[in-house]
């Protein structure tokens, strides 16, 4: 960005929240665009439950609730190493389900407590993976639930469930609830439908088909190609990526100190203390502070 080009970021923005503040850095110094990549805001699918979501058929948003989740890339041995990929499924995978579930919170909200989430908080499943032909223990965690307060700044708040997992998934169909109905995702016969409940009973189907998972990746560059053109600043951008990443590694301390509730103020100084400190070797410090709290079975 400093060679004066624009740029959009695959998630996660970085590693550490500390190495996205470089990231904000160099925007800011710039004065080029940044996109966070995050696809899942190009589908049709969240985009169209996004869209009901603002018509206000179901009332005030209340509580969302996101999993990504599969048996794990076991394909790359470079997902499980903590210093390359910085974290486990939480990192990889959560970051799908925790923008999204901002997204349709509004991002016009702020991220403002974060919590590793009971029963299973964040944690390893698994003893060992077959990663590089072999049977191979890991550090990083294969599993993760979290839960997080967005807030706007007149009080409103919304609660989102969020999964992000290397263990295939344990929460029920995504869905967003509100003071006047809620919207359920369900797939049915590879089709991808949301159902509008309302408090009376009635059930209202919105079928989108077959979804093509390469649709979204079209989406998200096509957007940015016309955010340069048009010299407007992405939706989805630097600040968006650097507090995902703030959320999750929220969520590893949050794990760390028993699973209480942390703010990211709160997880913001102690990383800052961790700079402070550590000067250059900070990251590594903090990824490795970090990730001795995830919970081995």
């Amino acid at each position: 960005m400093r060679a004066g080009v624009n740029v959009m970021v695959e998630k996660p923005m970085a590693r550490t929240y500390l190495e996205c503040l470089d990231v904000i850095e160099a925007v800011k110094e710039s004065g080029k665009l940044y996109q966070h990549n995050e696809n899942w805001l190009y589908s049709p699918i969240w985009y169209t439950l996004k869209k009901i979501v603002e018509s206000g058929v179901i009332g005030e948003p209340q509580y969302v609730l996101v999993s990504q989740a599969h048996g794990g890339p076991e394909w790359a041995a470079w997902f499980w190493d903590l210093d390359i990929a910085g974290g486990g499924a939480l990192l990889d995978n959560g970051v799908h389900a925790i923008t999204v579930s901002w997204f349709l919170a509004g991002f016009e909200m702020e991220p403002k407590v974060v919590k590793a989430a009971e029963p299973q908080g964040i944690r390893v499943r698994m003893k060992t993976r077959i990663l590089q032909g072999m049977f191979r223990p890991f550090e990083v965690e294969d599993d993760a639930h979290i839960l997080i307060r967005y807030e706007d700044e007149e009080g409103r708040w919304v609660t989102a469930l969020v999964e992000g997992s290397w263990s295939n998934r344990d929460l029920m169909n995504d869905r967003v609830v509100g003071t006047d109905g809620e919207i359920e995702h369900v797939t049915k016969d590879g089709e991808s439908i949301l159902k509008i409940k309302k408090p009376e009973g009635t059930v209202r189907e919105i079928n989108l088909g077959r979804v093509p998972w390469t649709q979204s990746f079209i989406g998200e560059v096509r957007n940015m190609c016309n955010c340069v053109l048009n010299g407007v600043k992405p939706l989805c951008d630097e600040r968006v990526g650097a507090e995902t990443t703030a959320i999750v590694q929220t969520a590893y301390l949050s794990q760390k100190l028993g699973r209480k509730p942390v703010t990211l103020e709160e997880f913001k100084s102690y990383a800052e203390k961790i700079r402070e400190r550590e000067g250059e070797r900070a990251p590594e410090v903090l990824l490795k502070d970090l990730i001795s709290g995830v919970a081995r079975t």
